[in-house]
């Protein structure tokens, strides 16, 4: 019987990490894999450089996903612009260097499509260092694509092995659905259960709803995370997505009929609308992970409303 690698799994109780730990076990990962948690800071700091390496090393930890960032909306980017930028850069930097050290065979990093040029509207790989991120991510994106680079220079200089793949906008059950911490796809589904749930007749969408977003439901996205653990040794920076893309306000008609609720949307068109459209190609994912997207928009819009549902007495 061979001996099984040891997988640890970064900010297992966020968003993403939720839905790790459940693909992990229903699709028996733990056959190859024993795995170890850091459910968030307040388990384990992984920027206390020191404690990080104890653990690593301790555990003899041969494989990394790393799904904890500290992050949050436009207007905390904007008011706390030198922590996003200096936490996550240290985090980025002591994973890797910590990795290196204790010859941990693959490090992988989902990481934000707001590292992209701002100026883009569709995402390739050969155009991600082709201008500066967005004003209102600007921070967290550079160091999401802090993660990119050191994958290059640790794997030239250390032969460490890495994967930084950059994901669509996520969305599902565990997903955060407050207006201020959300995607657009999490605050419609609050917006309208509130409406219905208090017998509201309108429903107010920023803009004038015409704005193109992709969605990619997190256990899809979960699913490529965990496929990567497959790849050979080397540098990988890749998308993984849907390739195509779908208005806000067709988003919301959706997700309206989901909840069954038959009121008005009003557009606000005093707020911004944000760039026209942002979708992520996706070119490789089939040919090196053998992954492609299995759940349907309107399928995963069903599942992600009937969770929320469930869990806030609508």
């Amino acid at each position: 019987m061979s001996k099984k690698n040891n997988l640890l799994l970064i900010g297992s109780h966020g968003f993403l990490g939720k839905n790790l730990v459940n693909l992990f076990n229903k699709k028996g990962y733990e056959r190859n894999f024993n795995l170890f948690e850091i459910s968030g800071k307040s388990d384990l700091d992984i920027t206390e450089k020191n404690e990080f390496k104890k653990f690593i090393n301790s555990n003899k930890i041969s494989h990394i996903i790393n799904s904890a960032a500290y992050v949050g909306g436009i207007g905390f980017g904007y008011s706390n612009p030198a922590d996003l930028l200096s936490i996550n850069l240290n985090m980025a930097h002591v994973l890797y260097e910590v990795s290196a050290q204790e010859k941990v065979k693959l490090l992988i990093n989902p990481i934000s499509n707001c590292a992209y040029p701002g100026n883009l509207t569709k995402y390739e790989e050969e155009l991600f260092w082709e201008g500066p991120p967005h004003d209102s991510v600007f921070n967290y994106g550079i160091s999401k694509r802090a993660f990119v680079a050191l994958g290059k220079a640790y794997f030239d200089q250390y032969g460490l092995s890495s994967v930084n793949i950059v994901m669509s906008n996520m969305f599902g059950p565990h997903d955060h659905f407050e207006e201020v911490r959300s995607h657009a796809l999490g605050a419609l589904v609050s917006k309208i259960a509130d409406a219905k749930k208090n017998n509201k007749e309108e429903v107010i969408i920023w803009g004038d709803g015409s704005p193109i977003r992709e969605w990619l439901y997190v256990e899809d996205g979960a699913d490529a995370l965990l496929k990567c653990l497959n790849l050979n040794e080397k540098d990988y920076f890749f998308n993984i997505g849907v390739n195509k893309g779908i208005t806000i306000i067709d988003l919301a008609i959706i997700i309206a009929k989901h909840l069954s609720w038959n009121g008005n949307f009003v557009f606000d068109k005093s707020k911004p609308n944000g760039v026209s459209e942002k979708t992520v190609v996706d070119k490789f994912s089939k040919n090196l992970i053998n992954w492609s997207p299995s759940t349907e928009l309107d399928d995963g819009i069903k599942k992600t409303v009937e969770w929320y549902m469930e869990n806030n007495n609508v």
